[in-house]
């Protein structure tokens, strides 16, 4: 029989072999799951560079047309600047 010591290494090698067990499948399943995808490919790229640039101008095209309205310098008076 084991001493009441034994069982308490016993049982911290088993956390430690599980944590890093839980560890190590969360890496893989980070770095080469769904995630890990191989680096596109240049008609990928280009199709990709397109999209941002169409989004990055329909950004600035709605930036254009609904301005920041700003407050008034006056603490007290909170409303926006029309």
């Amino acid at each position: 029989m084991l001493s009441s010591f034994g069982w308490i290494l016993i049982l911290v090698g088993l956390l430690t072999l599980a944590g890093s067990g839980a560890l190590l499948l969360i890496t893989f399943k980070y770095y080469w799951g769904e995630r890990g995808t191989p680096p596109l490919t240049g008609e990928q790229r280009r199709k990709q560079k397109e999209e941002e640039i169409r989004l990055r101008a329909r950004q600035l095209e709605y930036a254009r047309e609904h301005p920041i309205k700003t407050r008034k310098p006056d603490f007290f008076d909170n409303r926006k600047v029309p």
